[in-house]
């Protein structure tokens, strides 16, 4: 596919009668809702074959946000155009406007679709360039509040306009507004849904999670800068960034309410880059990064092609302390023989990190290891000894080693881990260095090389799990969300990186959680106070889940005693997806029908 807009080759003339067109059955039977409106969980599939009456201008302007779809025109089937125009006149909610773009005035393919409705208008622009240009030069056209593209070829819910309306009506702030999406097949099936998370500004920055339909209030776009990325896909994100940056709420309907059409490049369902985009889009994130944090990089990922990764520096002078939570257990590891776990994961921390100045506290329960004391101290690291508390209590113990820290930043661990990218410490530390993050976790792995954490999911299983439990780690998962990095709800506390600053202000752990839930119940209240959890999929360990501590299964009394606190967010994980099941923390989030 072009990633520039070039003045359309001549289609095939539409007939004269054009509501003929409307009413062919190829063209009036779109995949809404028989299409669309399955990937919502609707059980319905009659099909709509009544176009909406055309309107007044008094009645639009009822609509508490009336739409502008930017449609550019370029060489394409009339077919492509008649579809797209088609599912913008069967919108429920009239208050629309359509301007369709072409470079020539002259155009009578244009005019006959400009005799059917007053609202549907033709805009000349002088220069060719890529769609997210057009929609910036063409909005001083608009007499909505709210534009956006609607790519030829694609297709809308009928309920789009009307959703939006109502999304404003709830939050009158709301400045950019998006919409899950969906493809069609070259066969008319439309599935492959993006259900995507409430607004996620670390996810943003991996992949272009906003994408379509994304509606952006007029006011707000014509103070954005033109993006100068020269393909298409890059330049919408760029713009996407530049508009994030400002807007005073994103809000999200998590419907399918946009059907890209097939197109020959096709990537991964998640918001990835094709390839010949990727490193525009690479160069516009690390703009945007650096308005932020002038010392900030992005690269292409490691994890998953088409995807981004923002690294971020740790601050000159910042203590970065490693806190190890041991009770000196040895256990038989594959491939690696009966080891003690603190001392095999000392040893992997010194020998594979490329991480310099870093200190190493290892917090033991009073018992020493000979090993253990030789090799910290060959290294410049100390043991600390946490009072006997009984019952055992992870948090009571997780308290007392971040006690041991006067500031700078923490790394919470486990000893029952093992370093696979070399690089993990910078990675974690530069996150939790962010001011607007208070804690960040990472990507670890069973030794089956299979996924032990990926971030954790509210609701899953009914209070948390997870995600992605054992599921492979070769980023074939839903999305690619254990492949990007992106905000979450929680991450486990085996492996937490967060400012000591924070953990104060926070107040630490709560220790009526001495076993579980005491991890998520802190990310939760580190959300409460208005920072973010983000999850950093560069940074990889194995964790020999359960060797620190075993149990076969959560407590009831904390379980009711977090739940008590947490009911209402539990029931509604922002970052995940409302058509995702929760019920089986083992089975794919998405469900094929």
């Amino acid at each position: 596919m072009s990633t520039e807009w070039e003045p359309p080759v001549q289609s095939p003339r539409p007939p004269d009668d054009v509501h003929a067109v409307l009413r062919d059955p190829a063209l009036s039977l779109l995949e809404r809702p028989d299409g669309l409106l399955r990937l919502q969980g609707n059980l319905s599939t009659g099909a709509v074959d009544a176009l909406e009456p055309v309107v007044e201008l008094g009645q639009m302007r009822l609509s508490s946000a009336p739409v502008c779809f930017v449609v550019p025109v370029a060489g394409a089937p009339a077919e492509d155009l008649e579809r797209t125009i088609q599912s913008v006149l069967r919108q429920t909610d009239p208050s629309w406007e359509v301007l369709l773009c072409a470079p020539d005035a002259s155009s009578a393919e244009l005019d006959r679709w400009l005799d059917i409705d007053w609202r549907v208008r033709r805009y000349v622009y002088a220069h060719a360039g890529n769609e997210a240009v057009l929609l910036l030069d063409a909005a001083v056209q608009a007499t909505s509040p709210f534009i956006g593209l609607l790519s030829q070829g694609d297709t809308i819910d009928d309920d789009l306009v009307k959703s939006i309306g109502a999304t404003v009506s709830a939050n009158p702030q709301a400045d950019l507004i998006y919409t899950d999406e969906a493809r069609q097949f070259d066969d008319g099936r439309i599935g492959e849904p993006f259900y995507k998370p409430d607004w996620s500004p670390d996810h943003q920055l991996s992949v272009h999670m906003l994408g379509r339909f994304l509606a952006v209030r007029k006011s707000l776009l014509l103070q954005t800068p033109r993006p100068t990325s020269r393909t298409s896909e890059a330049a919408e994100y760029e713009l996407a960034l530049g508009l994030s940056l400002k807007a005073r709420r994103i809000s999200h309907i998590d419907e399918p309410l946009y059907a890209r059409a097939p197109r020959p490049a096709r990537t991964p369902v998640g918001g990835f880059f094709s390839p010949p985009a990727v490193a525009e889009a690479r160069v516009a994130a690390e703009r945007y990064v650096q308005q932020a944090q002038p010392a900030a990089t992005v690269v292409e990922s490691r994890q998953k092609s088409g995807a981004l990764h923002a690294q971020w520096p740790v601050p000159a002078g910042t203590a970065v302390t490693l806190l190890i939570l041991t009770g000196l257990r040895k256990r038989e590891l594959p491939g690696r023989g009966l080891v003690t776990l603190a001392t095999h994961f000392v040893r992997s921390i010194i020998e594979k990190s490329t991480a310099t100045g870093y200190r190493i506290i290892v917090v033991d329960d009073g018992e020493t290891d000979a090993e253990l004391n030789a090799l910290l101290s060959r290294h410049g690291h100390i043991t600390r000894t946490c009072p006997k508390h009984t019952p055992f209590s992870f948090a009571y113990k997780a308290n007392f080693a971040t006690s041991l820290v006067d500031s700078g930043i923490v790394l919470l661990l486990n000893d029952d881990l093992e370093v696979i990218s070399p690089d993990w410490i910078q990675e974690l530390a530069g996150q939790a260095a962010r001011p607007q993050v208070g804690a960040a976790g990472c990507r670890l792995l069973f030794a089956n090389d299979t996924l032990q954490h990926a971030g954790i999911g509210l609701g899953l299983g009914g209070v948390s799990g997870h995600l992605f439990h054992e599921h492979s780690a070769d980023g074939s998962e839903y999305a690619g969300l254990a492949s990007v990095d992106r905000d979450c709800s929680a991450v486990t506390g085996a492996v937490m990186a967060y400012r000591k600053q924070v953990f104060d202000e926070v107040g630490g752990f709560d220790e009526r959680f001495r076993t579980d839930y005491n991890d998520i119940d802190f990310c939760l209240r580190c959300i409460a106070t208005g920072y973010r959890v983000v999850y950093d999929a560069a940074a990889t360990l194995y964790h020999f889940h359960n060797s620190s501590l075993k149990r076969s299964h959560d407590s009831a009394p904390e379980r009711d005693a977090f739940l008590g606190l947490w009911q209402s967010t539990v029931q509604r994980d922002p970052f995940l997806n409302k058509n995702f099941q929760l019920q089986h923390v083992d089975k794919p989030l998405v469900v094929s029908p």
